[in-house]
């Protein structure tokens, strides 16, 4: 049944009945029925999609669902939460507004797999304090925050095998803004209604509010509610998509035509592409075509599932406001810019803004308007959180809790008071291992100024430059240092304590993270929500998880970099830094032991290892996610060489004695001086696309050894093991580059493992086959290779790699969206934060710019984004269009201090780009290779002349004409250089012209001399 129709059914019988009534069959009706009202509703039926329907839950109740047959089905998997409450489950619409006076009908149908099963149905406010229009037995009531009486709410409905449908008349007293339309249905024990059992079934369809008063309030059938794609870009013919901000005169210029054949929305309109485009570049102020050429043609793209032309424009350098086009077609892209410009707008300048995102995430501090750097600075302005932050350590790893008293009686060993740091994410938890390899990122980027050569990118992050914004300009201290202190004088509270009753024994090691001891909901100010429910709270604790391994190297290797960075500074908190650095890898190598990896069952039913169960293991447990994220990680070898990396790296250059001992520790490292692409073990099991992230940090040290060769040679280590830091650095930038290449949209990502689950969130046998949770973050680190390549270098095709990069994240996508809020013309707006709100609370604001989102994530762990129809673990679900712009949309949209900080460090290199770094030394010699004659461009063919073709001759002849957008690879030079000599001239191109034509034999190329 088509939209329309349904909501004229709901429409006929919410006027037809105030009582419950059984609905076995309805005949058929006009569509002008449902014109007597304003529908509020996102959605009424769910033929084709739920959102901004959604369901919620707590742990560990349990439900999955289906929209299926015009209904959406539930089914519920555990029925006990961890209340013990009806409200443990619940299906919701939200974002509704009422006004005073206006008469809404309202009306929903359902049905149940077992006779009896209770419903509950309110509308009331998003916190769950306030009712205003109850369901009952016999029907609809004004709720007892709409002048009602009673508690209606706590009266369930019996649900029937049938269809029944239910209707009422609101007339609320009082205008509401933002409230929600609620059902709750798990087994409840506190006698408010809710008698679900493992296996039920619930069926919702039919779902109206309508105001037969005015159409005041109607639902634009147009709103997005967070769904992301081309249609909602607010541009037509949006087929073209380009990084929105722009592009640098001198460097590579792609854009992509695309299909749109992957967007999974019903009614997303899609184009045909076959053969070749002649492509405009039209100047947006005068309409004039600038340039013209033509574009690839079609391929498949697997990620995107769309069919997609490339557009390379690359010639063109004229600075100023473009746009671009298909000549003959209405196909265009938004208007972007090509200057020198793109990142160093001083109006909005992005890396202030990427950094002021630490200083508004700060914990224990008010946040003033002075430092924020945009957006609304008087709503983002507030008290601060947590500003004496003692939580109560617990004795064994406990996922969860009965009750708030078990975290601070029954399995409370004692308390520690840790203030400061930064909350991580969307939620109030400070987690060790994310901030500490925030910190080294933040602190990597402002060493690397260090080496510019540029004088005023020396002192760019100096005391009071205005780069970063906080509190403590004007101490003499660089500010990026100052921001990264905030953090570590966190961590350095979370130190395990002889004294302490558990974990004295371990006394030097660190505990692994502090957060609340069950989740909070959205909408919440970190000053003021951990007080009883019935005020308005969220009756909350705060918890300290036990001490690990990864967390003290996390802290080894962040105060050993901190050490070098502050000696100019202040020598006392220099040696501090450096001396605690020591104590905590040696605490380290005390207790180490390696993780039991034997696989045994995990008491909730899948297979796990031993150590992921063992309640006192000094390896955080992958499955620890209720209240605060997992952060698990069962091996920390890597960590100890980063460690050892940055320990070794500040006692070499500070006279430390022990510096030789730590050359020593990261020498016997089995991938020492190494920097790879692929990580694996922890959350990343099965072999990510990456180089470094949280919870694999070994190409970290390494990266900051590619800083300090002279340290390493100068302590006496040999020159095959420093030789392989920067020939691993330059393999890895090319692996991306390669990526870039293959990849339909340009993205140095990809997921080609043999899939994943993640029991946290999703049944444990669901196989996810796509995109892993925060593909974004790898995206932007995988750019920091490509960075530190270019630096080594000098090479533009690495330049051009990051580039690339950026044109992804800023557009050049097949949602064409910008994922960094406040950037491009159609950007990221509301992501998962608790506080940045506005999308549920008007009270609060929005997200300020600058900020990085998780971005596509194949997982689709959050029902939201599921409401759009997708299956988690269904074959062909394209990676790319994972993703949905909501606040609630918390496993696509989720925001991080270790996904801001890189994309602050790229940025702070583009704005940059031109400035040469006296760490880089000499460009790293090519290797010899056997030749693939003929074969520039390293294609893949079974035979020669599935290799070699016009295309080899003509990049080769543009390289040799010095156009910085021809690059050639290393193995691509050797196989051009068909004639024998001093290196590339144009005779090589004559003579793959000539096996082209078919002039000469294959056998005949690479054996003539010059």
């Amino acid at each position: 049944m088509h939209r329309r129709t349904k909501m004229a059914v709901a429409s006929i019988l919410a006027a037809a009945t105030v009582a419950p009534m059984a609905v076995t069959s309805i005949a058929p009706l006009t569509a002008s029925a449902a014109d007597e009202g304003a529908q509020i509703l996102g959605e009424t039926d769910f033929t084709y999609k739920a959102l901004p329907w959604h369901t919620c839950e707590t742990s560990p109740a349990k439900q999955n669902f289906r929209i299926e047959d015009g209904a959406f089905h539930v089914t519920i998997k555990t029925a006990l939460g961890g209340a013990g409450a009806k409200w443990d489950l619940q299906f919701r619409h939200r974002n509704l507004n009422f006004y005073a006076g206006e008469t809404y009908k309202v009306s929903f149908q359902a049905k149940a797999k077992r006779n009896g099963m209770e419903l509950c149905s309110k509308i009331g406010n998003i916190k769950g304090d306030e009712e205003y229009f109850d369901l009952k037995p016999e029907g609809f009531v004004m709720g007892p925050h709409m002048g009602g009486g009673g508690m209606g709410w706590g009266s369930p409905v019996k649900l029937t095998t049938e269809y029944q449908t239910w209707s009422g008349t609101f007339t609320p007293t009082q205008d509401l803004k933002g409230v929600e339309w609620a059902f709750h249905y798990a087994k409840g024990t506190n006698g408010e209604g809710g008698n679900a059992e493992d296996k039920d079934e619930i069926w919702f369809d039919n779902m109206s509010i309508v105001n037969i008063t005015s159409d005041k309030g109607a639902a634009d059938p147009n709103a997005s509610y967070g769904a992301t794609n081309r249609h909602f870009s607010g541009l037509e013919n949006n087929y073209i998509s380009v990084n929105q901000l722009g592009y640098f005169p001198d460097l590579a210029k792609i854009a992509v035509l695309g299909d749109n054949k992957g967007d999974i929305l019903h009614g997303a309109e899609s184009i045909n592409l076959s053969g070749t485009y002649t492509w405009e570049l039209v100047n947006a102020s005068s309409g004039a075509v600038a340039t013209s050429g033509t574009t690839t043609a079609p391929t498949k793209d697997a990620d995107s599932a769309d069919s997609v032309c490339k557009i390379d424009f690359s010639d063109y350098k004229t600075p100023g406001t473009y746009y671009l086009r298909i000549k003959g077609q209405d196909w265009r892209s938004f208007e972007f810019k090509i200057g020198d410009d793109i990142y160093t707008d001083t109006s909005h300048n992005m890396l202030t803004n990427a950094i002021n995102y630490f200083y508004q995430n700060r914990s224990g501090m008010d946040i003033e308007s002075a430092y924020i750097t945009s957006g609304n600075k008087t709503e983002l302005a507030h008290p601060g959180g947590h500003k004496v932050d003692t939580a109560s350590v617990q004795k064994i790893w406990k996922n969860e809790y009965a009750k708030k008293t078990d975290a601070t009686g029954t399995y409370a060993s004692s308390t520690i008071t840790a203030n400061k740091g930064w909350y991580d994410a969307g939620d109030h938890g400070k987690y060790v291992v994310n901030g500490g390899i925030a910190v080294w990122t933040l602190q990597n980027m402002y060493e690397r100024s260090l080496y510019a050569e540029d004088e005023a990118v020396q002192k760019k992050f100096d005391d009071n430059s205005g780069t970063v914004v906080i509190p403590e300009a004007g101490n003499d201290i660089p500010d990026v240092l100052d921001e990264c202190k905030y953090e570590l004088d966190f961590i350095s509270d979370m130190k395990v304590e002889s004294t302490e009753p558990t974990w004295g024994q371990y006394a030097g090691l660190y505990y692994h993270k502090l957060h609340d001891h069950k989740w909070t909901g959205l909408a919440t100010k970190p000053w003021d929500y951990e007080g009883p429910t019935d005020q308005g709270g969220w009756d909350t604790v705060r918890i300290v998880k036990p001490p690990t391994f990864a967390a003290t190297l996390n802290y080894a290797a962040c105060a050993a970099q901190a050490a070098r960075l502050w000696e100019p500074y202040n020598k006392e908190q220099a040696a501090t830094y450096l001396k605690s650095a020591k104590e905590a890898y040696q605490a380290y190598k005390k207790y180490y032991y390696e993780a039991d990896m034997t696989p045994t069952e995990h008491p909730d039913g899948f297979t796990c290892t031993k150590e992921e169960i063992r309640e006192d293991s000094l390896y955080a447990p992958m499955f620890q996610a209720k209240g605060g994220g997992p952060y698990g990680d069962n091996e920390v070898r890597d960590d100890g060489y980063w460690a050892a990396c940055e320990i070794f790296i500040s006692a070499q250059k500070m006279g430390d004695a022990d510096a030789a001992t730590y050359l020593d520790e990261l020498s016997a490292y089995k991938n020492a001086f190494e920097v790879t692409t692929r990580i694996t073990g922890g959350e990343n099991k099965d072999g990510s696309l990456t180089t470094f992230n949280w919870g694999n940090t070994a190409s970290a040290g390494s990266l900051s050894l590619a800083m300090h060769k002279d340290l390493l040679e100068a302590a006496g280590a040999s020159a095959s093991d420093i030789a392989k830091i920067d020939k691993s650095i330059k393999e890895a930038a090319d692996t991306y580059i390669q990526t870039e290449a293959a990849q339909g949209y340009g993205i140095p990502y990809l997921y080609d493992g043999p899939g994943y689950n993640d029991p946290n969130n999703l049944d444990p046998d669901i196989i996810i086959k796509g995109y892993e949770w925060g593909s974004n973050s790898m995206v932007i680190n995988n750019l920091i290779v490509m960075a530190y390549a270019h630096d080594l270098t000098g090479d533009v095709k690495y330049l051009n790699g990051v580039t690339q990069g950026m044109d992804y994240l800023l557009g050049t996508n097949p949602l064409s969206f910008s994922y960094i809020t406040g950037y491009g013309s159609y950007h990221e707006k509301r992501p998962h934060h608790r506080y940045w709100s506005k999308e549920l609370d008007e009270s609060l604001p929005e997200a300020p710019d600058g900020v990085l989102s998780g971005g596509p994530n194949a997982g689709l762990q959050d029902p939201y984004v599921r409401a759009l129809g997708f299956v988690p673990g269904e074959e062909g679900n394209p990676s790319q269009r994972c993703f949905v712009d909501s606040i609630e949309a918390w496993s696509t949209n989720e925001v991080t201090i270790n996904w801001n900080a890189p994309l602050a460090w790229i940025v702070e290199f583009l704005q940059d780009k031109d400035t040469k770094y006296s760490y880089g030394g000499d460009p790293i010699p090519p290797t010899p290779t056997k030749a693939d004659w003929g074969n520039t461009d390293c294609s893949e063919g079974k035979e020669p002349r599935d290799r070699v073709d016009v295309g080899d001759a003509v990049l080769l002849a543009r390289f040799l004409a010095e156009d910085s957008t021809a690059t050639i690879t290393e193995q691509g030079q050797i196989n051009a250089n068909v004639v024998s000599g001093d290196g590339l001239t144009s005779a090589d191109t004559t003579k793959i012209l000539k096996y082209v034509a078919f002039m000469i034999d294959y056998d005949e190329l690479g054996t003539e001399s010059k």
